[in-house]
């Protein structure tokens, strides 16, 4: 049997092609299906409500309509942050964080399973690397962490699980699905791509033409310590990465964000901020420090004092940095801890929540209406009888109870409306407004007809001209 392909990783124009070169279909139905995905977020085909049935059953045959399998969610008691384990359609896991901060909802994003970096201070590289993950794998995270949440997600940052830029392909594309107007629509300055420093990668971003923001993961600005914590800068050293940067900031204009994890002891000395000025003399950037957030002991968190002589020291030569809110400490929410936590587990925890299906709401069994001869009857007073198995709206459809039938403009006679005082309704009642007022014996002008004379006054007393003799 064919695999299924996978519908979000269509592009909008993807989805125009393969529609008419497959299924014969007009251009028109692309808009309609990237409506449902991207901007309702229904993946359900029997809810497309504006396709046609036969089209929806060749697409539920061709295509995989789902979104990843909640393994696991963890919530932050202290932020509110989110932390999502997903289960992918070959089994695989993926980790992705949901960041509330005042009215911004932040959604870091996976671009593999895995990483194959192995960055000393990151929990991702200890379980390995299994493979990329597909422009669709990677936007459906923030489909499906939306589709859970209360309100809108308004930014990305894809520096979840893996190396973004040993990706670039497929990180490209779903930035464009997220940024196409035809699809989700999100701004292209509300994403970041943040990388451990990719060469080829920061330079096939600043070429793109796309405008994303980048972030650096840097940690260290001389070569020697930085291969110590990352073995990529053995292949891209700073100072062709430095290169990359300001190509990157001439092409693009954007201002460059610097990630910089203080581990207590290795990188959080008054020489290491002086050593980081240097590098970054010239280039207009951000500085974002983070107190490491433990992972397994092999470094410790520095100290209070040592953090603020290292933002002194940057701060005093003209940069702009702060310091990065760590959240969702009590869930460890950073990136490749709770994968870990469950790779390493015998017996995994059962998940949170049921495993979607195609559609969550039970289809009432039609009944059939009773036979003749089980109809149920009751006597009246006038010795007739009625059936009392049948609804009192059919009733009246059916003509069998007049006397209970709404009457003129709703009312009815147990209100006291009788035949008498139905003609005068327009007088008694501003509730609707009536053609005819009886109180003046004129039609009200807004209807624009005839006026009506008063009938009780007799011809001889209606003003008119007065006969001439001849």
């Amino acid at each position: 049997m064919t695999e299924k392909l996978y519908a979000l990783d269509f592009s909008h124009e993807e989805w125009k092609v393969w529609l008419e070169e497959e299924l014969n279909q007009p251009k028109f139905r692309a808009d309609q299906l990237c409506q449902w995905l991207w901007q309702k977020n229904t993946f359900d085909t029997e809810e497309m409500t504006n396709l046609s049935l036969a089209l929806r059953e060749q697409l539920e045959k061709r295509l995989n309509f789902s979104l990843p399998y909640l393994l696991n969610m963890q919530k932050s008691q202290i932020d509110g942050t989110r932390k999502y384990l997903w289960q992918l359609t070959d089994g695989n896991t993926i980790e992705s964080v949901l960041l509330k901060q005042n009215d911004r909802l932040t959604a870091c994003l996976s671009t593999q399973v895995g990483c194959p970096l192995g960055c000393t201070f990151c929990a991702t590289g200890l379980s390995g690397y299994v493979r990329n993950l597909s422009a669709g794998e990677i936007a459906a995270q923030f489909l499906a962490m939306e589709k859970m949440s209360d309100r809108k997600i308004n930014n990305i940052v894809f520096m979840g699980m893996g190396e973004p830029f040993l990706n670039t392909d497929a990180l490209l594309k779903s930035i464009s699905m997220l940024n196409s107007e035809k699809q989700r629509n999100l701004g292209i300055r509300q994403m970041t791509v943040s990388t451990s420093g990719i060469i080829p990668g920061i330079k096939q971003l600043s070429e793109s033409g796309l405008g994303v923001k980048l972030a650096i993961s840097l940690n260290a600005a001389d070569d020697e310590l930085r291969s110590s914590l990352m073995p990529i800068n053995n292949t891209y050293p700073v100072s062709e990465l430095r290169m990359a940067m300001v190509e990157y900031q001439k092409k693009t204009g954007n201002r460059i964000t610097i990630e910089y994890a203080l581990l207590g002891g290795v990188n959080d000395g008054v020489e290491h901020a002086r050593e980081l000025i240097r590098f970054l003399k010239g280039i207009h950037v951000y500085i974002n420090l983070i107190p490491y957030n433990d992972t397994d002991g092999r470094y410790e968190k520095p100290e209070a004092e040592s953090i603020l002589k290292f933002r002194n020291v940057l701060t005093t030569a003209g940069f702009e940095a702060e310091f990065r809110h760590s959240l969702g400490m009590d869930i460890a929410a950073a990136c490749g801890q709770l994968r870990r936590k469950t790779l390493a587990n015998a017996q995994p925890e059962e998940p949170s929540m049921p495993r979607p299906v195609k559609n969550n709401v039970q289809t009432a069994r039609k009944v059939p209406a009773p036979l003749h001869k089980n109809r149920k009857t009751e006597s009246s007073s006038d010795g007739k009888k009625r059936r009392i198995d049948k609804p009192e709206s059919d009733r009246y459809r059916s003509g069998k109870m007049k006397s209970a039938r709404p009457s003129y403009r709703g009312q009815s006679e147990k209100d006291g409306d009788t035949k008498e005082t139905r003609a005068s309704f327009g007088a008694k009642t501003s509730k609707a407004p009536s053609k005819f007022d009886a109180s003046r014996g004129k039609v009200d002008k807004k209807y624009k007809s005839r006026t009506v004379r008063d009938t009780k006054k007799t011809k001889e007393e209606r003003p008119g001209k007065k006969k001439t003799g001849k």
